[in-house]
């Protein structure tokens, strides 16, 4: 494969600030490092996150460079490498910075894609996806048979309909339109409201009951987070597991934590931390098989609409006002893939 002296990426800088894409040397795959064409990448909140400088590091890196996950062909290997791969291989990427023409990573940090699935929906293949089975056995390991979501329409929750039925749970959806109801029951969801609707948290508190719901996954935050916490039964977990409307927790009723209700947070990179201490790049592995299996059938994302890396503002000002039940949008970052 013929290689350019330099190749571009997108780089942010000071917090808050609009990114920018920056042109620099293409560098030469060492030892147990694996140079990749990227061909997509999606754009998540944690791109937004990485942008904005929100990150879960501190001090926040300045310059940063974007992307967590994408989809691309193997242009170059290094020495002793970990995990094999040669020039010409699809994979998967799974590393820091992928939001550029080119990535180099350690050699476990790319895996095989599996025959007939495209790099279009091979680029969506962790974030979302592992999150979704991580819920899954954060809810067996501690005894749920049934859990609420209240991001029910989003690419997340959809994927989490068709997973937690293959693993005989059930799922309670909230959703703000009226619309997608029908929609995500004809995807199998179990129950489906609509926060907007009259009487909403009457309906909720008796199907929360019913089911014996004492798990939720709590995706919108600001002051519905205490909406959520005063309907769930006694001795409830609330897991903030995403904040469509901030990073903020507003007027929160002390009085229902005394009825022995729990607020957490889920985090699936310290999840992966977990599998790695107990059993090292083996146990990792092991997990992403799990999701990687199920990538074209109950994990498949919907793509609403890929943008050219050159239209990348353009691409992340759509994002910010896309309807994400429509499906994610993808960054490619060459064409002539």
């Amino acid at each position: 494969m013929s290689l350019p002296q330099t190749y571009k990426a997108l780089q942010a800088e000071g917090i808050d600030q609009p990114p920018k894409i920056v042109e620099l040397p293409l560098p030469t795959p060492g030892k147990d490092e694996v140079l990749v064409k990227v061909a997509f990448a999606p754009i998540n909140p944690a791109e937004i996150a990485t942008i904005a400088g929100r990150i879960p590091v501190d001090p926040v890196p300045s310059p940063r460079f974007v992307g967590w996950e994408g989809s691309g062909i193997v242009a170059a290997v290094g020495e002793n490498l970990k995990l094999t791969h040669k020039v010409g291989d699809r994979v998967h990427i799974n590393a820091q910075a992928v939001m550029a023409e080119y990535i180099l990573a350690s050699s476990e940090s790319f895996l095989p894609i599996q025959e007939g699935l495209s790099l279009e929906d091979a680029s969506n293949h962790f974030i979302n996806p592992a999150t979704v089975v991580y819920m899954a056995i954060f809810a067996e390991q501690r005894g749920h048979k049934a859990v609420l979501h209240t991001a029910g329409a989003s690419a997340l929750g959809r994927q989490m309909i068709k997973y937690f039925k293959l693993r005989g749970l059930k799922l309670v959806n909230v959703i703000r339109r009226d619309d997608v109801i029908q929609e995500l029951l004809d995807e199998g969801a179990d129950y489906v409201l609509n926060s907007q609707s009259e009487g909403f948290e009457a309906k909720l508190k008796d199907i929360l009951e019913k089911e014996n719901v004492t798990l939720a996954y709590e995706a919108v935050c600001g002051s519905y987070t205490n909406t959520i916490l005063k309907v769930m039964p006694p001795k409830s977990e609330i897991i903030i597991s995403g904040a469509l409307t901030g990073m903020v927790i507003h007027n929160l009723d002390i009085m229902e934590l005394f009825k022995g209700k729990t607020i957490g947070g889920l985090f699936l990179y310290n999840y992966i931390g977990e599998l790695a201490a107990k059993g090292g790049q083996t146990e990792v592995n092991k997990f992403i098989t799990e999701v990687h299996s199920h990538l074209p059938g109950a994990l498949k994302t919907n793509i609403q609409k890929v943008f050219k890396f050159a239209d990348i503002l353009e691409a992340l000002a759509f994002y910010k006002t896309s309807n994400s039940s429509k499906g994610k949008i993808l960054v490619q970052l060459n064409e002539n893939l």
